[in-house]
C-alpha cells in the first residue's frame, strides 16, 4: 500500500523536503533554528489554509460536526471556521513565544528560510485549489476537516518541544524521528481526506 504514495507527487515532495532539512542541519550551525521556524511558518499556513476552507465551505455533510453540542447547520456553520481560528491561533501564538524563547530568530537563515516558506505555501494554495475544485461535486465531512490540520502538526512539534524541555541538544535524531511522524501523519491526513471527500 505505501508503494501508492511514492507516485504521490505531495508525498515526494514531503519527503524531499524532510531529507534536505536533515542535510542542512548537519551541514550548517545553528541550522535546527531555521529548520523549527520554517516548521511553525508552516503550520501556520496550513491553519490559514484550513480556515479559508472551513470559511467558504458549501457543500458538506451538516452531520459530521458538533458546536457546543449541537450539529451542524447552515445556522451555526460560520462560527466553526472562528472557533478553529482562535484554537489554532491561541495554540500557535504562545508556542511562537516558546520558540523565541528557545531559538532566537536572529539565527535564522533567511534565504533558506523563504525558500523553504514560499515551497510550502505554493504546495498548500495547489492543495487549496484541489479541494474547492472537488467540493463541486462532493461533499465534504466537515468535522474531518476541522481536525486534519491538528493531525499534522502535534507529532511535529512535539519532536521539536520535547527536547527542548529536557535540556537535550539537538541532533540529527529528531529530525529522522520527525521525518517518520511526517511521514505516518500524511498517510493519515490522505486517507481522513479521502473519507471526507467521499473518494
Amino acid at each position: 500500500m505505501i508503494k501508492k504514495y511514492f507516485s504521490n507527487p505531495y508525498f515526494l515532495m514531503l519527503l524531499a523536503s524532510n531529507l534536505y532539512c536533515i542535510w542542512y542541519f548537519k551541514s550548517h550551525d545553528n541550522g535546527f533554528v531555521t529548520v523549527v521556524w520554517i516548521y511553525w511558518i508552516q503550520s501556520v499556513i496550513i491553519g490559514f489554509f484550513n480556515f479559508i476552507d472551513l470559511l467558504t465551505i458549501k457543500n458538506y455533510d451538516p452531520g459530521t460536526a458538533k458546536l457546543n453540542g449541537q450539529p451542524i447547520t447552515e445556522k451555526n456553520v460560520g462560527c466553526l471556521p472562528w472557533f478553529f481560528l482562535l484554537h489554532y491561533g491561541l495554540f500557535h501564538f504562545v508556542y511562537g513565544i516558546f520558540l523565541l524563547i528557545k531559538f532566537s530568530i536572529l539565527k535564522v537563515d533567511k534565504s533558506f528560510l523563504l525558500i523553504g516558506v514560499a515551497a510550502f505555501l505554493a504546495e498548500s494554495l495547489a492543495g487549496f485549489i484541489r479541494r474547492k475544485t472537488a467540493e463541486q461535486e462532493m461533499k465534504f465531512n466537515i468535522g474531518s476537516l476541522f481536525f486534519l490540520p491538528y493531525l499534522r502538526i502535534i507529532p511535529m512539534h512535539l519532536i521539536i518541544m520535547v527536547p527542548a524541555f529536557l535540556g537535550v541538544e539537538p541532533s540529527v535524531v529528531f529530525l529522522v524521528l520527525k521525518t517518520i511522524a511526517d511521514i505516518f501523519s500524511f498517510i493519515l491526513y490522505q486517507r481522513m481526506w479521502q473519507k471526507a471527500s467521499g473518494e
